[in-house]
């Protein structure tokens, strides 16, 4: 028994000292394994720094270049408006050359211009100097006018006195001649006018004088041939009722009528009454002018009629 059991602490001991012999080797393989570790892992943390440092610099670098990318665009921003700017002064010099070009052009006509002005100076100095002698030659004919036109003075004052006798002896002479209420005499100043309603003198809707119209023109013309100097001026007038249709084909319009009137009043003082054509005048003004309201019938009466005005004439010789 007691060799059993030191057999059996011989096989442990032997067993443990064969399990610590492995153990050892074991733990000696483990540990070099860890140093190899450890020194792989002094490499990897060297190149972790290292790598570390790299990213920094890489970073930095990365960062100078977004700078320097941003003032290379800020730089071409500059250019594309310095480039703009270019442009538009290269436009407003082709302006100015332009505007240049066309001011020269005007002064080269003004040039011109300048040149003809002084040569006509030269022909109005020519022309000045003529007109001096032609003065001094007509000073005498300017104080022989001026004598005779004292002398005309003298005369036309007493041609004025003639012309107003004669002109208040007319108006007496008419107003005895015409005492009918359709013919009425109006005077202004020196202006008379005579005026017949259409029935004494034409028809309705013609432009012929009547035979009672030519009795009373008869005697209207034989004061006036009395009083020469006299412009006599004869004026139609017709209400606002339009021509008939059977009078259209003679006179289209009231207009047509008017003038017909005037001209065939003219017609017979030149005719019968022997009157200056030269002191006659006609016009037609249709229904342009009258006297009382186209509404009635009374008053249409009193615009349709023939005026003889009657003034004395302008530059009379």
């Amino acid at each position: 028994m007691k060799n059993l059991t030191i057999s059996v602490l011989a096989v442990v001991l032997g067993a443990a000292i064969v399990f610590g012999y492995v153990f050892y080797g074991k733990h000696r393989d483990m540990k070099d394994a860890l140093e190899e570790s450890n020194k792989q892992l002094l490499v990897l943390n060297e190149k972790v720094a290292q790598s570390n440092e790299e990213r920094a610099g890489l970073y930095d670098k990365i960062q100078k270049n977004a700078q320097e990318l941003e003032r290379l665009e800020n730089a071409n921003l500059r250019i594309s408006q310095i480039i703009e700017k270019l442009e538009n002064a290269k436009r407003h010099i082709s302006q100015l050359e332009d505007t240049i070009k066309i001011k020269d052009q005007a002064l080269s006509r003004s040039d011109e211009r300048i040149r003809q002005m002084e040569e006509e100076v030269k022909g109005e100095k020519k022309i000045q100097e003529a007109i001096r002698k032609e003065f001094s030659v007509r000073d005498d004919e300017v104080a022989r006018l001026k004598e005779q036109l004292q002398e005309e003075e003298s005369l036309g004052k007493a041609e004025i006195e003639e012309l107003r006798s004669t002109y208040n002896s007319l108006i007496s002479e008419l107003k005895k001649q015409v005492k009918d209420r359709e013919m009425t005499i109006r005077e202004f100043e020196e202006m008379l006018t005579i005026t017949f309603v259409d029935r004494v003198l034409f028809d309705f809707g013609k432009a012929t004088v009547t035979s009672e119209g030519r009795s009373v023109l008869a005697r209207v013309g034989e004061v006036l041939r009395d009083a020469p100097g006299m412009k006599i001026r004869v004026v139609g007038h017709t209400d606002n009722v339009p021509i008939r249709r059977e009078y259209r084909y003679r006179f289209p319009s009231n207009w047509d009528l008017s003038s017909a009137r005037a001209a065939a009043v003219v017609r017979y003082f030149q005719r019968e009454g022997g009157l200056d054509a030269k002191c006659l005048e006609a016009v037609g003004r249709s229904f342009y002018e009258p006297v009382a309201s186209n509404e009635t019938e009374a008053g249409r009466a009193q615009n349709r009629r023939v005026e003889v005005v009657i003034a004395p004439m302008v530059g009379k010789q």
